[in-house]
């Protein structure tokens, strides 16, 4: 049986709603958004990513001050990027959430 390795793509998706899927103040706050409970893809996805990225850029900027410009170089290169694609599967992903919870 051949296992596929994850694109990193499909691997930053599974962490991403791994991580949230199981943080439930979280996971709750996406669910109660208006762009989710509008199941706007496009609404939703920005709002993610734009809150991703921010948060990413303060943990880079923190480990650059304490002199750490490898480790942030690293955090930056390695998590901000992704471009809004994922964060739309993403945001589908916790619109479909939604829609299951109505069931």
């Amino acid at each position: 049986m051949e296992t596929t390795t994850p694109t990193a793509r499909e691997q930053f998706f599974n962490d991403y709603t791994l991580v949230v899927d199981n943080e439930r103040e979280q996971f709750e706050d996406i669910l109660g958004r208006e762009n989710t409970r509008a199941g706007s893809v496009s609404g939703l996805s920005d709002e993610l990513r734009e809150e991703f990225e921010t948060y990413i850029s303060q943990v880079a900027d923190r480990e650059s001050e304490a002199g750490h410009e490898a480790g942030s170089m690293l955090i930056r290169e390695m998590l901000i990027g992704f471009g809004s694609a994922v964060f739309d599967d993403i945001a589908r992903h916790y619109i479909e959430k939604l829609e299951e919870s109505k069931k």
